[in-house]
């Protein structure tokens, strides 16, 4: 081998190592977790385990380091995630400013409308008694209000619409403690003023006979009997169950108006709203100290819809699989045939797909007779050979 040929087949075999160590290295490369997808899992892991401080830092390092990141949008909405899991006024409080940002940022990604029914539940977990303060119950039923303009076609929306009830109900009550607080101190304008903001404001109230009274009652204390009559009368028509129904009437005949019959559908949609009395229970003196002593949280609203919603999308899949196992079985069709064997034992052959309309072979027994028939009758208008 000259040296030219020897030269050649050393920078072969040197090219075919090159490759080699190339391709060992892009296998290498592919089997290699992205790092931003290190750091979410490591974020993740620090999450399930409650080290809420941990895992802010390795979701706000992802977001720094690889803010194009198919994970950025995820880690925004984790980092909120840290912060309401971990409770507290402070860091519920925190968890609705990334949740809002979250929503800033990405307003089409599929978590926009869980971003937004968390800052309703973290809302309404720093709800208090409609004796206290109303602030957070006044931000639940804002975020609420966004989440119907935001997300319309949500599946959530009927169960947020659940939740306005509630918080509005907080809020009417404490209308109706200051309008009754003001009535007994006769301040007839200031009791006034609240009794009417009830109808107005929140339509759905469990007690909205007693606030038609209380506000009746007003009225005719400060000498507007015709306006009073009006909301006895509402009482009169639309309450027959209420406690108020026959003091109602009573008024209304005294001040010579007219008593209106009873509208039943009105009456049924008004007791619908009425909440049933909560029954007497010996711990629940204790179980109020518990609360608010803070051992016993308020409840998650965004897991309970989380989990209500799923349980109605596994529903509608297990019904549409049914139905259409239901129209598959219609068309499928099972024919049996019963036969002896040998020895005289009877068998079932069961025949897939079969017409039901169709005859077996061999049972139209007069349809080959009457073959034989017009055979018989063919073969004697031939004329006989010679």
């Amino acid at each position: 081998m000259n040296k030219a040929m020897k030269n050649l087949a050393i920078s072969a075999l040197f090219v075919l190592l090159a490759a080699g160590c190339g391709q060992k290295g892009a296998k290498l490369q592919k089997s290699v977790v992205p790092p931003d997808r290190t750091l979410f899992e490591t974020g993740d892991e620090y999450l399930s385990k409650s080290q809420f401080i941990k895992a802010r830092l390795a979701f706000q390092t992802l977001i720094n380091t690889y803010p194009d990141s198919d994970l950025t949008a995820d880690s925004y909405f984790a980092i909120g995630d840290s912060f309401y899991d971990e409770g507290g006024t402070q860091n519920l409080l925190q968890a609705e400013d990334q949740y809002k940002n979250f929503i800033i940022f990405f307003p089409t990604h599929p978590k926009a409308a869980d971003a937004q029914l968390k800052i309703i539940s973290a809302n309404m977990k720093m709800m208090r008694s409609p004796d206290r303060d109303q602030n957070y119950t006044e931000r639940a039923e804002a975020a609420i209000k966004r989440f119907e303009d935001l997300f319309p076609g949500s599946d959530y929306l009927p169960i947020v619409r659940q939740y306005k009830d509630e918080v509005q109900e907080n809020l009417a009550l404490r209308d109706f403690g200051v309008g009754e607080f003001y009535a007994q101190r006769g301040n007839y304008a200031g009791a006034r003023s609240r009794f009417e903001d009830i109808p107005k404001n929140y339509p759905n109230f469990s007690r909205m006979d007693e606030a038609f009274y209380q506000l009746a009652q007003v009225l005719e204390s400060s000498e507007n009997k015709d306006e009073a009559a009006i909301y006895y009368g509402k009482i009169a028509s639309g309450f027959p169950f209420s406690k108020r129904f026959e003091e109602s009437r009573a008024r209304l005949a005294e001040l010579g108006k007219n008593i209106p019959a009873v509208d039943t559908q009105l009456a049924a949609a008004n007791q619908a709203k009425v909440k049933p009395a909560e029954g007497f229970s010996p711990l629940k003196p204790f179980i109020s100290f518990v609360e608010a002593l803070g051992f016993k949280g308020p409840p998650d609203r965004y897991e309970a819809a989380r989990r209500t919603v799923e349980a109605a999308r596994a529903d509608a899949v297990a019904a549409a699989a049914a139905a259409e196992g239901g129209a598959a079985g219609d068309d499928l069709l099972i024919r049996a045939t019963l036969t002896k064997d040998a020895s005289g034992k009877t068998q079932e052959t069961a025949v897939l797909g079969a017409n039901p309309n169709e005859k077996p072979a061999g049972s139209d027994k007069e349809g080959d007779k009457k073959k034989e028939t017009k055979k018989e009758e063919e073969k004697k208008k031939k004329p006989d050979k010679p």
